[in-house]
C-alpha cells in the first residue's frame, strides 16, 4: 500500500516570503568580538547592537560572557580601532609590604581654644555638651 501526495498548485490562496536568514548561522570569531566590542563602548545597549545586526541579545550576551572569560578571542581586532574596548589579563602578585610608619599617639583631650581661654575635655565627653560649649565660647567672644 503506498502513500500518494499530490500538489495542486490551484489550492495554493496566499504565499508568504521570509525576509532575511532563516535557520542557524555560523559567525566568525572575528564578527563576534567586534559585536561585544560595539556592545561594550559607554552608551550602547546590547539590545541595540544585537537588533543592529538581527541576532538575540541572548545569543550576543553569550559571545560577552566568553569573550569576558577570554574564550572567544580575535588578535586581528587587538588596537584596530581606539573607540573599541579591548580586553586586558589581569595578573595579581603578592600584596607589597609598605613601610611602617610612626604611629602618632592620639590626644588624652579635646582641646577648645578662644579669646585666651582653653577648655580641656576627656575624650569621652558626651558630643551634645561639647557643641553646648562651642556655642558658649562663640557667643562671649
Amino acid at each position: 500500500m503506498g502513500v500518494q501526495n499530490e500538489l495542486h498548485l490551484e489550492s495554493l490562496s496566499r504565499m508568504e516570503v521570509l525576509s532575511g536568514p532563516t535557520g542557524r548561522r555560523r559567525w566568525p570569531d572575528e564578527v563576534k568580538c567586534q559585536l561585544v566590542a560595539e556592545s561594550l563602548i559607554t552608551g550602547v545597549t546590547v539590545r541595540k547592537v544585537a537588533e543592529r545586526y538581527g541576532i538575540s541579545p541572548n545569543h550576543l550576551s553569550t559571545w560577552r560572557g566568553l569573550a569576558k572569560r577570554g574564550e572567544l578571542l580575535d588578535p586581528s581586532l587587538a588596537g584596530s580601532s581606539p573607540d573599541l574596548p579591548t580586553f586586558a589579563n589581569i595578573v595579581l602578585d603578592e600584596p607589597i609590604a609598605l613601610p611602617l610608619q610612626k604611629k602618632i599617639k592620639p590626644l588624652g583631650h579635646i582641646e577648645l581654644e578662644t579669646g585666651g581661654v582653653t577648655l580641656r575635655l576627656d575624650l569621652d565627653t558626651d558630643v551634645h555638651r561639647i557643641a553646648d560649649l562651642v556655642f558658649a565660647l562663640k557667643v562671649t567672644s
